[in-house]
């Protein structure tokens, strides 16, 4: 098996991805034993998988066709934005008259800088952030592809990403990490969109390394969790993700391999290719669980009904609302421009 995997059932990793997160806004979704409520309640980690694929995908893609930063952002920003916008101007009046939101909340999402401000009504800090990534790329892609050693400099920025939490915590700017606790997957990802198009081989060595990296992972958890007191050293369960995720997604990928899995695998790519605006979805209209339950209340203590009939609606939504802002940039793409007068 090579790294390449993690290219070939990008959808469906995507898509495994969606659903933990899912499940994680789901707050009070109670699946019936501690462990599977724990997993869920770590969902977050659905993000780190997103940026880890992500910024592979974009080291891909300049590594096949270097582009001038210009044109990578005006790219990204036609990928991401028109979703955003679709959900985010909605949402935002909505909160404005429901919640009583400061108007100034829409110019602040409309700027994408509301999550450095954090001002009242601020939306989810997923496409401040992933922008925020974008800018990156660039200049970490030509680094990486010029240093001799691309393992050691991914360490070193990893390392520095997670002294940067530090002196975030330290510093009480803790309303930041949420970009700041991604930015060593992120470097991860980067590295291994160089892997994939020199069809680097998982060797023995490697599956060993990533083994031991997902043991690193638990034995940090479990340290997080048992609340033994590590300062001056803030340890926070973020970081389990950097140490887990390239391994999780192997795993997932060599069940898509050896598994007779294809109807389970066709869901999932689904859901990943339609993961930006089901999320956007999610954290939205769909986050405003009270609201909804006045009028959909099924389910009993555990919310289990509830969750799945909204968790297939939220999807639903997504792949419709995919689909429209897909018709209109078609639609624009074809239009003729007009000739210049005579």
């Amino acid at each position: 098996m090579s790294y390449k995997v993690l290219s070939k059932y990008r959808s469906e990793l995507m898509g495994v991805a969606m659903l933990w997160v899912m499940c994680f806004h789901a707050f009070d979704l109670d699946l019936g034993s501690e462990t599977l409520n724990n997993l869920r309640a770590d969902g977050f980690g659905g993000v780190d998988i997103f940026i880890l694929l992500s910024s592979m995908g974009l080291a891909m893609s300049l590594s096949r066709k270097e582009v001038d930063f210009e044109r990578f952002m005006r790219r990204r920003a036609l990928r991401i934005l028109p979703a955003y916008f679709a959900v985010m101007l909605p949402y935002t009046l909505y909160t404005v008259r429901a919640d009583g939101v400061p108007w100034i909340a829409l110019l602040w999402n409309s700027t994408l800088l509301y999550y450095w401000v954090h001002c009242r009504g601020a939306f989810n800090w997923y496409v401040a952030g992933a922008m925020t990534f974008y800018a990156l790329t660039p200049c970490s892609f030509r680094a990486l592809r010029g240093a001799k050693r691309r393992e050691l400099l991914t360490a070193g920025a990893a390392a520095a990403g997670v002294l940067v939490c530090q002196w975030l915590m330290h510093a009480d700017y803790w309303q930041y990490l949420d970009v700041f606790y991604r930015f060593p997957i992120f470097f991860v990802g980067l590295l291994i969109g160089f892997y994939v198009p020199e069809d680097r081989k998982l060797t023995g060595r490697g599956a060993a390394f990533w083994g031991l990296s997902f043991a690193l992972g638990v034995a940090y958890g479990a340290l997080v969790r048992s609340g033994v007191d590590t300062s001056p050293v803030w340890v926070q369960f973020c970081h389990v993700f950097l140490f887990t995720t390239v391994p999780v997604c192997l795993a997932l990928c060599l069940l898509f391999e050896k598994l007779p899995l294809g109807a389970v695998r066709r869901c999932l790519r689904l859901v990943g290719e339609n993961s930006l605006e089901i999320y956007l979805l999610n954290v939205s209209f769909f986050s405003r669980v009270l609201t909804i339950r006045r009028y959909v209340s099924i389910g009993g203590p555990t919310h289990r009904l509830y969750y799945l009939v909204m968790f297939a609606a939220n999807i639903a939504l997504g792949c419709l609302l995919h689909r429209a802002i897909e018709a209109v940039r078609e639609k624009i793409q074809r239009k003729p421009k007009e000739l210049p007068n005579p």
